[in-house]
């Protein structure tokens, strides 16, 4: 079986994200008798109000007191994706796909789930090298070199050579469930070393880099990370829409993926040139969308 793995717990803003993910799969990808749609939250009578009840999408149970838990003893809440990916490694076995409630579908993604079941680790787009990254990548290279975690049987390194993926997209075979235990751990570590958020994709890209190569799937989606602006306007279109067949059209006249790449432009600038433009009030800024 595949699974497309969901996590859209706590805040309305991540179900209306995922409304938005779920029904651009439906555009790409037939339904298919091998893959089910798992969705771990704590609000499933708003999926099925806005997506139906579906067969292919499954809501799985989760205690309360399990949401606190997942997010580890460094107590972030990054780290409830290794939760959700064990719950789901044990009781839904075969290829997993999780991905992020900001993203939108451009591809049928058929053809990664047999890579996956060939062996295949998959995260959503590799962010280059830390040493030579964005600035927190560079500040982060420079706090951890020399430092060494031990993980799973190997010692763990920020190198020169270390890359950074992205975390919005997790993907591998359930039989690798073991390795979700070393990366909470191994994330926890880095947690202690240097309190900052991406420490979490840190844990993914340095344990899965440890088994082989990893793959990415820019191509296969839009990841609109650096759009939190947004997420109000998206709300605003679930609660006009939500019940009504045009709530997909309605999300693409906002052309997300326009306006990620325009912000990822203005992101990309080098720095003389962002503080010119700021200097100028040419800073890039989320246009005024309307529902």
């Amino acid at each position: 079986m595949n699974y497309l793995i969901y996590l859209a717990y706590g805040s309305a803003d991540i179900r209306n994200e995922a409304f938005y993910s779920i029904l651009s799969y439906d555009q790409v990808a037939p339904k298919r008798p091998d893959t089910q749609i798992l969705i771990y939250t704590d609000d499933a009578a708003s999926f099925q109000q806005v997506l139906g009840h579906r067969p292919d999408i499954q809501y799985p149970a989760v205690e309360p007191m399990q949401w606190q838990a997942w997010r580890g003893a460094a107590n972030k809440v990054y780290l409830l994706k290794v939760g959700v990916l064990e719950h789901a490694a044990m009781h839904y076995p075969g290829n997993l796909f999780f991905l992020d409630t900001d993203t939108i579908w451009r591809q049928d993604p058929a053809p990664l789930f047999e890579h996956i079941a060939a062996g295949t680790f998959y995260m959503h787009q590799n962010e280059g090298r830390l040493i030579s990254g964005n600035t927190l990548s560079r500040k982060v290279y420079k706090h951890l070199r020399g430092s060494e975690w031990p993980s799973g049987g190997h010692i763990m390194r920020v190198t020169p050579d270390t890359e950074l993926f992205n975390s919005g997209v997790l993907a591998f075979r359930s039989d690798k469930v073991y390795l979700l235990r070393e990366v909470m751990a191994l994330a926890e570590q880095l947690y202690a070393t240097y309190n900052k958020h991406m420490m979490e994709q840190l844990a993914w890209s340095l344990r899965f880099a440890a088994e082989g190569a990893i793959e990415d799937v820019p191509n296969y989606l839009w990841h609109y990370w650096n759009l939190k602006d947004a997420r109000p306007v998206i709300s605003q279109v679930v609660e006009k829409y939500g019940t009504q067949p045009q709530l997909f059209l309605q999300f693409e006249r906002l052309e997300l993926p326009k306006l990620h790449q325009q912000e990822l432009a203005y992101r990309n600038l080098p720095g003389w040139q962002r503080t010119l433009r700021k200097l100028m009030g040419q800073r890039w800024k989320m246009p005024e969308l309307t529902v």
